[in-house]
């Protein structure tokens, strides 16, 4: 097998395997599409929880309640039929305030069981609520995840027929390459084999050297040739449009680059000291004037003076 053929069979390869590895990660995600639902539900059971203890503990107050108002009227009641046997005014006394003290307590129990009546039936309208969203989100996950389950099987085989295609296209193949490939097709977002443009891979558009290209150039090279940057399968495409400098490197390599630009470098430095060795000579023949001042030279008044004549 040439190296062409086996890259067009790589092509045709990785174009079916990028289908598959995209349906699989398609199926890893589909789990995740009720996620959000399977948290609200297990919030909800959350606070159906809380509630139904705090219902309880109403529930529980409420009996109670009742039980101590049941035993604040029996004890008004006795002391209202002991009042026919009173013989003193201090027995009188003692009965009566026994029965205020038992009337007052059944008064502020008989209101304490109506709060919280009030708030038990709150909590149990609330329960029932909780409840019904509980219900409505279950069913609502149990159809979702019935049409996860097949349309996950139908990606499924889907994958089992992309398999066996691969199976096909990749005899000939070394299976060190086949797996190289499919590790960058997962790693790369599908691509795993692209073109050399110029001396550019179009991968991760990073520049080859120059004999590297060639090598990929040469129509007797039956070797696969791999990105050293990015790790893609590379082979070469011809381009009209090439950058300008590709003509300059073809026939050498990326050190040529470093050459050219540290001889440059050297050529501007020569040319500075150049620069700077004249201008040293210039000022040794002619030293800078000294700054004499007008006011040495023309006292002030005297200059007065001409200037008025």
């Amino acid at each position: 097998m040439t190296t062409i053929e086996m890259l067009d069979k790589l092509k045709t390869y990785q174009g079916i395997l990028s289908k598959r590895v995209g349906l699989e990660e398609a199926v890893d995600l589909l789990p995740k599409t009720i996620e959000a639902q399977n948290e609200m539900l297990s919030r909800l059971r959350k606070t159906f929880a809380e509630k139904d203890e705090a219902f309880k503990r109403s529930e529980q107050l409420v009996r109670d309640l009742r039980q101590g108002l049941a035993e604040a009227e029996m004890t008004r009641e006795k002391a209202e039929q002991q009042m026919d046997g009173i013989t003193t005014q201090r027995e009188y006394e003692a009965i009566n305030k026994e029965i205020r003290d038992a009337t007052e307590k059944e008064q502020n129990l008989r209101k304490d069981i109506q709060m919280e009546e009030r708030n038990f039936g709150e909590i149990e309208e609330e329960l029932q609520k909780t409840l019904g969203g509980i219900a409505m989100l279950e069913k609502e996950i149990s159809e979702k995840n019935t049409a996860i389950d097949e349309e996950k099987g139908k990606k499924q085989e889907l994958v089992i027929e992309l398999k066996a295609k691969e199976d096909e296209i990749s005899k000939g193949i070394a299976s060190d390459i086949l797996f190289k490939l499919e590790r960058i097709i997962r790693n790369k977002k599908g691509v795993g084999v692209v073109p050399v443009h110029g001396v550019v891979c179009t991968g991760c558009h990073m520049i080859l050297p120059a004999n590297f290209v060639n090598a990929l150039r040469d129509e007797e090279n039956t070797q696969v040739h791999f990105c050293p940057y990015c790790s893609r399968i590379l082979f070469y495409e011809e381009t009209e449009e090439a950058p300008e400098f590709i003509g300059d490197i073809e026939s050498g390599s990326l050190a040529d680059l470093a050459d050219y630009s540290e001889d440059g470098e050297e050529e501007a430095d020569a040319e500075e000291d150049e620069d700077q060795s004249e201008k040293d000579e210039g000022e040794k023949e002619f030293p800078p004037r000294k700054n004499t001042s007008r006011k040495a030279a023309f006292p002030r008044d005297d200059f007065t003076e001409d200037s008025e004549e």
